[in-house]
């Protein structure tokens, strides 16, 4: 039996925009988003809110889940959980070296088409104007 493996992406909003970070070792222009896999004894929000402040340096002031992923690859799967997450207006991004560069992003097809499409696939369907006005 092949592991599936538990992970959360968080979907930092500001304004009508979102954070996306690119990859250190990606060449290309393409934008992911602030999460990663859950250790041991670790919950969801633990998870992500370590994970938003390894990569960012940012805190998490106020969070809500808002859908699912999934990818599965040859030798397993990855199952993860998106994050609505407003962060403290006070907080500066510095970047983790597993990235080289950050962008806010368009809550707009213009913006998922600047993001890893393992994400943007799923966000299509989300209602961009609802999400904004739930997350004031």
């Amino acid at each position: 039996m092949k592991p599936v493996i538990p992970a959360v992406k968080a979907v930092i909003i500001q304004g009508n925009s979102f954070l996306g970070l690119q990859k250190a070792e990606i060449a290309q222009e393409v934008y992911d988003l602030p999460g990663g896999k859950i250790q041991y004894g670790e919950t969801q929000r633990e998870c992500l809110a370590r994970e938003v402040f390894e990569e960012t340096d940012l805190h998490i002031t106020q969070l809500a889940l808002y859908d699912t992923w999934n990818m599965i690859f040859p030798d397993y799967q990855m199952a993860g959980i998106f994050y609505l997450v407003k962060i403290s207006g006070n907080d500066r991004i510095q970047l983790s070296k597993e990235h080289q560069a950050y962008k806010w992003l368009p809550f707009s097809e213009k913006g998922l088409n600047e993001l890893d499409i393992a994400y943007s696939k799923w966000m299509r369907h989300w209602n961009f104007d609802s999400i904004i006005e739930f997350m004031k």
